[in-house]
């Protein structure tokens, strides 16, 4: 049973142990995605602690994505990683820190390195690798159209990076990976943008090219080498002092 595994929680502060001993349960896999939380009741009883501390620790879980009410039901964990989960804690780092810029690329560079430790790990099969060269390919034709869009090639560049990130077989790196992608998807607008604006459109194909490149095992760049490039643009685009998309508005009239 669910709740001979949980132990009353300490004094202080309740809430957030409430939330940390459920959690608990479902990285141990006692709690499992998709199966009912138990009642208020039988946690109360578990935990040694009040209704109103339960109510309160479940409501910030169903904030977090981490558990869904299904009425008439009741409580459950969430079949999947949600983005929910990360987004308070990463915007609460954000708000207190004195170089946020510099922390999302440094966090997207730990994340990035992982994702393709992970994938070299597994081994990506013909067909993964196949579908991504799809993908690149379909960006390239966006990039080359004569009326292109900065929209619709963000878009096409978002799909390969959400593809690669798949390729860990890990739903959590996935979780991670894409919320991330959408904290700085302005910030990857405006790099496309830029890099229209310097005519290194090239460039958009060939970093994909070497990342997949690398994926396979045959390119000649060390990780870091990689990201260093992938990130050759981007690294800027937070401080960059003219929006890179009024220039290039002037620069279509």
């Amino acid at each position: 049973m669910i709740g001979s595994t949980l132990t009353p929680v300490k004094k202080t502060p309740v809430v957030q142990q409430v939330i940390n001993k459920i959690t608990d349960e479902i990285i141990a896999g006692r709690l499992k995605p998709g199966e009912k939380v138990p009642t208020e009741r039988e946690l109360m009883d578990a935990l040694g602690c009040s209704r109103n501390t339960v109510r309160e620790a479940m409501r910030t879980l169903i904030a977090y994505g981490v558990v869904e009410i299904r009425r008439p039901e009741g409580t459950f964990v969430c079949d999947k990683a949600s983005r929910q989960m990360l987004s308070p804690q990463i915007y609460q780092a954000l708000l207190g820190s004195d170089d946020a810029a510099g922390d999302i690329i440094g966090f997207r560079r730990i994340v990035e390195t992982g994702i393709y430790q992970l994938i070299a790990q597994r081994s990506a099969s013909p067909e993964e690798i196949s579908h991504l060269k799809d993908l690149n390919a379909d960006l390239d034709q966006k990039i080359r159209k004569k009326k292109y869009d900065i929209a619709e090639i963000a878009d096409a560049d978002m799909r390969l990076h959400t593809a690669i990130s798949a390729l860990t077989g890990n739903q959590l790196v996935v979780a991670v990976h894409d919320f991330l992608a959408e904290l700085t998807r302005d910030s990857r607008y405006r790099t496309i943008q830029k890099i229209f604006n310097c005519s290194a459109q090239n460039y958009l194909v060939e970093v994909h090219e070497e990342a997949i490149r690398f994926i396979e095992g045959k390119s000649e760049k060390t990780l870091g080498e990689l990201l260093d490039y992938t990130f050759l643009y981007w690294k800027d685009s937070y401080r960059w002092s003219e929006r890179p998309e009024k220039r290039l508005a002037e620069e279509n009239r």
